[in-house]
């Protein structure tokens, strides 16, 4: 199916939602957990950039469904088995979100490079994303999962964004810390992830720009 975004830079709508997403994240502890709408809203901006990337109403219905299942199990209070379902569900959605910006980084020719370099952006912002919501799972298991050290308190969830990103990009302040089996689990695999996809996607880019200075 021919995607039925005809804007030049495709991969600026999902950075777009990232950005913004980013933003507003230092309101998250003031958000009423009992609102579900700042989740449905942030929902639908990856919506809307996934499908611009990749131009399936079959992909959009499914991350809808997938992420709707997900917001809807993680309202369940006291219940592990629904947190670790709804963690999964969320997982899900972002692994097809991050499928699609692959897809259209890496394997699309008839794509500006200068989207290609969006698109390489917003996937790693996407995996801080991704391992933010795990370690919302953690804390489901354990509220005390992550300690911010100069507090002494349980990490909210706007320091865990925080916390994966510094995280992923490597450079570990020492401010909040994991304190379980499980939490340090996660920061090992953010820090791996992180690594990994600079060095291929750095790697993919300079690939493809040779091959383009040679022809």
């Amino acid at each position: 199916m021919k995607n039925p975004f005809t804007i030049k830079f495709q991969a600026g709508v999902l950075l777009a939602g990232e950005f913004l997403l980013l933003l507003t994240s230092v309101l998250w502890d003031d958000f009423d957990p009992a609102q579900r709408w700042p989740a449905w809203m942030y929902i639908i901006l990856f919506a809307a950039g996934g499908y611009a990337l990749a131009g399936s109403r079959r992909w959009l219905l499914t991350y809808l469904l997938t992420s709707a299942i997900a917001l809807v199990l993680g309202a369940v209070e006291g219940s592990r088995v629904t947190a670790s379902v709804s963690t999964a569900c969320y997982a899900i959605a972002f692994y097809m979100l991050f499928n699609a910006v692959i897809g259209h980084c890496f394997f699309r020719s008839k794509v500006a490079a200068a989207d290609r370099i969006m698109g390489g952006i917003a996937g790693y912002i996407l995996l801080g994303f991704l391992w933010t919501s795990q370690c919302h799972w953690a804390t489901m298991l354990n509220e005390s999962a992550f300690l911010n050290v100069r507090t002494e308190t349980a990490a909210t969830e706007s320091e865990q964004l925080y916390y994966c990103f510094v995280t992923l990009t490597g450079l570990g302040y020492g401010d909040i810390v994991p304190t379980t089996a499980v939490a340090r689990l996660i920061a090992v695999l953010n820090s791996l992830t992180g690594v990994l996809f600079l060095a291929i996607f750095i790697s993919s880019l300079m690939g493809g720009l040779v091959i383009k200075g040679r022809k």
